[in-house]
């Protein structure tokens, strides 16, 4: 699968996006990727077939989720391992993008990886490869007609019940992005709601926070010091 280089620019981009949509549908077919499976450690076996080492790091903060760098052919991502697990699962899938289409030109110093003021059309295609390559648009929509959702049914307990139905490793800003590029809020509608909570209200606090958990866990790590 090849895109053209001469695509990133800002009158192509949305023929740009539509192919760094179509490289990580190519790549997931060349990968095997199931949507249901895709996880760190699967994400970490594809990284390793590339010849892309991780050098995972716990860093303050969130500013900073991944970052390419190629020197010599020596091609490494640095993660960041302070956030959840969504957020670095589709920081890991944004660097492929650029594995596969800006190597060159960050070996040239032509761009900086992150530098989105600089670069908004090839980091956008990022984001558009990372999110097709995690979870489908196809797939969502079939599973949003599956579930009737509708701009007219969509609520904050819609997001959180197609959260808990879907079986991709997404977060919540994740769907969101997607229900507003598919038509279904607006890019306002949720901007101050707490979905965590939420959930946690319709469906109970999760086993990990509950305190008998954390004591158990407290409990074993004492034990094997």
């Amino acid at each position: 699968m090849q895109v053209s280089k001469n695509l990133v620019d800002q009158s192509n981009r949305t023929e740009y996006y539509q192919q760094c949509r179509a490289l990580a549908q190519a790549k997931r077919h060349e990968h095997g990727v199931v949507t249901a499976s895709l996880n760190l450690l699967v994400m970490a076996r594809i990284y390793k077939k590339e010849g892309v080492a991780i050098d995972r790091r716990k860093l303050k903060g969130n500013r900073i989720k991944a970052a390419y760098y190629c020197d010599d052919g020596e091609c490494s991502v640095l993660l960041n391992t302070t956030p959840p697990r969504e957020p670095r699962l589709f920081a890991l899938a944004h660097e492929l993008k650029h594995h596969y289409l800006d190597r060159e030109k960050i070996m040239n110093g032509q761009i900086e990886c992150g530098d989105y003021n600089a670069n908004e059309v090839i980091e956008k295609g990022a984001e558009v490869f990372a999110a097709e390559f995690i979870y489908p648009e196809m797939e969502m929509r079939q599973l949003i007609g599956q579930m009737g959702i509708t701009n007219l049914s969509c609520t904050a307990r819609t997001i959180v019940e197609f959260k808990r139905a879907c079986r991709a490793c997404i977060s919540y800003t994740f769907i969101v992005k997607r229900f507003v590029r598919f038509g279904l809020c607006q890019a306002t509608s949720f901007s101050k709601v707490q979905f965590t909570k939420i959930e946690e209200q319709m469906f109970g606090i999760p086993v990990y926070k509950r305190e008998s958990f954390k004591l158990a866990r407290a409990r074993k790590k004492a034990k094997t010091q």
